[in-house]
């Protein structure tokens, strides 16, 4: 890294007439001009010492940076990253006429991301490689030049050199991708993400279609949603692969990021450089009890509880025979991920000799609820009238919001349940005993917790008021 002090020191050497003052406002108003809030002040530095003359020299050009360190106008710069993205080879028109070749990578570290183009003299370089996703690279004799963003931008020429990196040392200090990997949030702004992890919930579908200027365009959708009921569209523009995914399946997306699509609503969004990885894991047989059954007009759902007192969603087929509530069954599901089981086969779901607790006892405790997202089930009893009001969010939009404390021996807490959901706590009346089956536990500030409804959450009246 480069040293702050010891370059100043060099250039006052070979400027001494300069002083350390008038040097430090070059350097403020070099900032304010030139870098756009992303140069840096050892960045702003080279740049007045190239103006006066200077050639800066005190730095060993060989060591290894870090992206963050990178700044505009520096040349002979070396990066250790991970590859996060390859794009496909492009073309542009040359100033002198003809057509020239680039290729595009995305690189990124622990915290940081940069776009890295490979220019003609290079491009071999790449191929030989045989770049992935999580690849440990080094870029060495790069300059750094501002990018269409206003960013730096890594660049690759005919002296630059693309390597990968087997040093187990570098590698320990640059974790892979899996590492920072997210489970799909709530998609609130638009944000990038080096990864996103989720399962297939609707089929892929891939179209082809002609942009206004004639060119040729293509894009491959699906859903992909997490247990706790989140879901996301996700929509790869020009996609360079289109894996074959099944409802179910677990998925991971590399190199994303969220938008805002025409109705308002925020999307997941990938390009040519995005990856699609999927799980192919065989699922293992579960033992569970049925406590309540669920569907939409896409799916059927059996909610079972297994040992663990967690709820597992049963996405049954039409050749799978239903199991009746508190039956206890083994489930070998098709495809599987956390928490939603989806059986296809006729003999994916059967009875099962295995011995399980009552619904009753396979109930948490409220005091019991300190697992974030995690589905479960609940005996409690309605403390106040189940209220469903307007709410108004940060977006402008107005939604259904229902509330309804609830409480045991153990304690109190609140239910909530958004949306369509809202209607499921209207109605309820204080004293009755609900069962309250599939609902998420949410940890909010001050360390209070709340439950909320998903999509195939059931709420059960087991008896009229005490």
């Amino acid at each position: 890294m480069y040293d702050f002090e010891t370059l100043i020191g060099e250039l006052l050497q070979q400027k001494p007439g300069l002083g350390r003052d008038e040097v430090l406002r070059r350097i403020e108003d070099k900032k304010r001009t030139v870098g756009a809030g992303y140069l840096t002040d050892q960045g702003a530095l080279f740049l007045v010492a190239g103006e006066l003359g200077v050639s800066l020299r005190k730095e060993d050009s060989s060591a290894d940076l870090t992206i963050k360190d990178l700044y505009i106008g520096a040349n002979d710069v070396t990066v250790v990253a991970r590859v996060l993205a390859v794009y496909p080879v492009a073309t542009y028109n040359k100033k002198d006429g003809g057509k020239g070749k680039y290729q595009r990578l995305s690189l990124f570290d622990a915290k940081n991301t940069v776009r890295l183009t490979v220019w003609e003299e290079s491009l071999e370089q790449v191929e030989k490689l045989g770049l992935k996703v999580d690849t440990l690279v080094r870029v060495a004799d790069a300059y750094v030049k501002q990018g269409l963003d206003g960013k730096p931008n890594l660049n690759l020429g005919k002296r630059g050199r693309l390597e990968v990196v087997d040093d187990e040392k570098a590698s320990s200090k640059l974790p892979p991708i899996s590492t920072v990997v997210q489970k799909i949030p709530n998609l609130t702004k638009e944000e990038q993400f080096v990864a996103l992890e989720g399962v297939v919930v609707s089929e892929p579908r891939y179209s082809e279609f002609v942009r206004s200027d004639g060119s040729e365009g293509s894009l491959y959708q699906f859903g992909m949603g997490r247990e706790g009921g989140k879901e996301a569209r996700i929509v790869i523009w020009s996609p360079t692969a289109r894996p074959e995914l099944k409802r179910g399946q677990k998925v991971r997306i590399t190199n994303v990021r969220s938008r805002r699509s025409n109705n308002g609503d925020f999307e997941v969004h990938g390009d040519a450089g995005s990856a699609i990885i999927a799980d192919s894991a065989k699922a293992e047989r579960l033992v569970l009890r049925v406590a309540a059954t669920s569907s939409s007009q896409s799916a059927k759902v059996v909610l079972g509880v297994g040992k663990d007192r967690k709820v597992r969603f049963i996405e049954v087929g039409k050749g799978v025979k239903e199991p009746s509530q508190d039956e206890v069954v083994g489930v070998t599901p098709d495809e599987a991920t956390e928490g939603r089981l989806y059986c296809r086969s006729p003999n994916s779901v059967q009875p099962a000799d295995e011995t399980l607790p009552g619904l009753g006892e396979l109930a948490l405790k409220l005091q019991e609820v300190k697992e974030e997202d995690a589905q479960i089930m609940v005996e409690v009893i309605a403390l106040s009238h189940g209220s469903v009001d307007d709410v108004h969010l940060r977006d402008g939009t107005t939604v259904k919001k229902g509330e309804l404390v609830v409480g045991d021996d153990t304690g109190e807490m609140k239910l909530v349940a958004w949306r369509d959901l809202s209607g499921r706590v209207s109605g309820i009346q204080p004293g009755e005993r609900l069962r309250i089956v599939g609902v998420a536990s949410k940890s909010m500030k001050m360390g209070a917790w709340i439950l909320q409804l998903s999509n195939f959450s059931v709420v059960e009246r087991l008896r009229g008021r005490g």
